[in-house]
């Protein structure tokens, strides 16, 4: 058995992990400026970054895998009452983490459908018809709760960093930290990557193949 230490998180895992809070600092501004164009292409590439992350999440390095950080609700349960310390995330912290990938792919999701016939119109607005003003309204919501959901994440980091003495933020910036380490080697980048790109090129097709609304003027 090898005493190697190996990287907790990976580097697909840190450059996900770093690229959403500019991504959704770029959306905020862009949405808020009427820069629509902008808008887009970031919440699709945010799309496409979540969706790989999933994806890594049942094939890449072991620590990145949702069957090392989703435990059942009993399990987060007794971690709550007791504590503990935990390599990768913890049974809280794992949950929350699925919370944002969820929330992350609503809101991609639902801006590719949303139109306010104004300003934006997304792609797939026309293939979701009257539902689309619905799916506006969604995606209205879901940036709300999306906000409440990183500010509560912010909160949660800065109490295990700075209050129980955790080093979150050095294992996510370097891979590894104190005892924030893995067993075993991570997966190769170039995989993720791979992954990511096929997904984008998906998306740019259905976009290429989706029907514009018809012009009347």
């Amino acid at each position: 058995m090898s005493d190697t230490e190996y990287p907790i998180w990976d580097h697909f895992v840190r450059l996900a992990h770093w690229y959403l809070p500019v991504a959704l600092g770029v959306m905020w501004w862009s949405g808020d400026q009427g820069r629509m164009e902008i808008h887009q292409w970031v919440g699709s590439s945010v799309l496409c970054v979540v969706a790989a992350r999933v994806i890594w999440g049942f094939v890449g390095s072991q620590p990145a895998r949702l069957t090392s950080f989703l435990v059942s609700p009993a399990k987060a349960w007794r971690y709550l009452r007791h504590g503990g310390r935990y390599a990768g995330h913890n049974p809280l912290g794992g949950w929350s983490v699925l919370a944002m990938w969820v929330l992350l792919l609503l809101q991609g999701g639902s801006g590719l459908f949303s139109r306010d016939d104004v300003l934006f119109e997304g792609p797939f607005a026309y293939w979701a018809g009257e539902r689309s003003g619905t799916l506006t309204e969604w995606h209205l919501i879901n940036w709300q709760l999306l906000q409440a959901l990183v500010a509560l994440h912010l909160l949660a980091v800065a109490w295990y960093q700075w209050r129980r003495r955790q080093p979150l933020i050095q294992a996510m910036w370097r891979g590894k930290a104190e005892y924030k380490v893995a067993a075993a080697p991570p997966k190769p980048m170039w995989v993720a990557l791979l992954i990511m790109v096929v997904l984008a090129l998906g998306l740019w097709g259905l976009i290429a193949l989706a029907p514009q609304a018809p012009s009347y003027y």
